[in-house]
């Protein structure tokens, strides 16, 4: 392959040019926050690798937010691909530009119909051996390999935001995927140096699926007229990461209303959706990659305190302020996604039920003295079932099945939950 490059050590110049970019070899397409984090993973852990977007403006600006910290990197010019499409090549100097298997990571916008048309083109383009990976949050994998002639070749491979900060990555399972090609992920996910988390295919998944209660519970507490600052104290005294207003921020306000709208779909006895987040994206407060969420960023730093807009729509939107104490807002962030976790364990979403210390650790950043079983072990059965009659009637995440609520009367929570699946 002819391809015009140039070392990182002088200014890159990227312009058009028109070589054959070989069909073997790892490819992200799409060059978004999302694609430009997956196209970090890969380089930090300094693999060859082909970034991809119909628009080269777009790989012009990832190319600016990536940084290269280890090896000596070759980058390609920018070059047309197909038709539609313009790619990008990253190769460290040491190693060969032979590349034995084809993989294909998708992290396009989140439409059903426009990754399908995608992935039936690039079955064609890539050729009957490539493997084929959507990141999706959203949709069933099943539902996008409908478009597919080969759909034992694709799977879900779904990396967290921020992608450097989170050790995990989801591997999804559709009808039709084949072990072979769920093996060969799970290899490329290790060799990124992340954990896989392979789960079974369903609404959510697993990390989003105990993620989604738990972010619109924030959102209901800003307009029940709980401040913002003890949200994240809550927060981080359970063991996440950050606020959840700040991951919402992280996320995106148009994937977290995409996400949120899914898991009503399929849950809609299980979530209250949050009208405030339609009014955020109606503010175009669309998140951290626009500096305006429901905080205001200045290159990449969140500000101390909700943004003045935010305010704003948090007072608009309060028509009954609550009396909480600080447990009672932890509970309500937290008991809904042990809730969650059971019935998805129940519905066989997972096998072993340490998949979801995993999913809370690797996929959010759950980090506490004990692990996030143990949080609710610590808490005791009593505890929760207290939490539940009381906050039941007014929040619906804190509804759980009547079977649940019985076996922890006799059962810790981890019990309770693994005994659940089984009832």
């Amino acid at each position: 392959m002819n391809v015009e490059r140039t070392t990182l050590s002088a200014d890159l110049a990227v312009q058009e040019t028109t070589a054959d970019v070989p069909v073997v070899g790892i490819y992200l397409v799409g060059a978004g926050v999302v694609g430009s984090a997956i196209l970090q993973a890969h380089l930090d852990a300094g693999v060859t690798v082909w970034l991809v977007d119909q628009d080269q403006d777009a790989i012009v600006i990832a190319l600016q937010r990536v940084r290269f910290d280890d090896g000596d990197w070759d980058v390609s010019s920018v070059q047309k691909f197909t038709d539609s499409m313009s790619a990008i090549q990253f190769r460290r100097r040491e190693q060969p530009l032979s590349c034995k298997q084809t993989l294909v990571i998708e992290s396009i916008v989140e439409k059903l119909e426009v990754k399908q048309a995608f992935f039936a083109e690039a079955e064609q383009v890539f050729g009957d051996q490539a493997l084929l990976c959507t990141n999706t949050s959203t949709f069933s994998v099943s539902r996008i390999a409908e478009s597919l002639e080969r759909p034992e070749r694709f799977s879900g491979m779904h990396f967290f935001m921020p992608v450097a900060e989170r050790p995990a990555v989801e591997l999804i399972a559709g009808r039709e995927t084949h072990a072979a090609t769920t093996q060969a992920c799970i290899s490329h996910v290790q060799r990124l140096g992340k954990e896989p988390l392979v789960v079974g295919d369903g609404p959510a998944f697993v990390v989003n699926r105990l993620l989604s209660p738990y972010l619109n519970e924030a959102m209901l507490l800003l307009c029940r007229g709980v401040s913002a600052a003890r949200i994240e104290n809550a927060a981080l005294r359970y063991g996440m990461p950050m606020s959840p207003l700040e991951l919402i921020d992280w996320i995106g306000m148009s994937t977290m209303f995409d996400a949120g709208r899914a898991f009503w779909q399929a849950f809609p006895q299980r979530l209250d959706p949050a009208p405030l987040l339609v009014a955020m994206i109606k503010s175009k407060r669309f998140g951290r990659a626009a500096d305006a969420g429901f905080y205001d960023y200045v290159e990449g730093r969140r500000s101390a305190e909700l943004a003045t807009r935010s305010v704003e729509l948090c007072q608009e939107y309060c028509k009954t302020e609550w009396a909480l104490e600080d447990g009672q807002i932890r509970d309500l962030l937290a008991i809904p996604m042990w809730i969650e976790a059971a019935c998805a364990f129940k519905d066989g979403v997972v096998s072993d039920h340490h998949s979801f210390d995993l999913a809370m650790s690797g996929g959010l950043g759950y980090e506490h003295q004990r692990s996030w079983h143990g949080y609710f072990d610590s808490l005791g059965s009593d505890h929760v079932l207290r939490a539940v009659d009381t906050w039941a009637v007014h929040a619906r995440a804190m509804h759980a099945p009547l079977a649940l609520l019985e076996l922890l009367r006799t059962h810790s929570p981890t019990q309770a939950l693994v005994e659940y699946a089984e009832v």
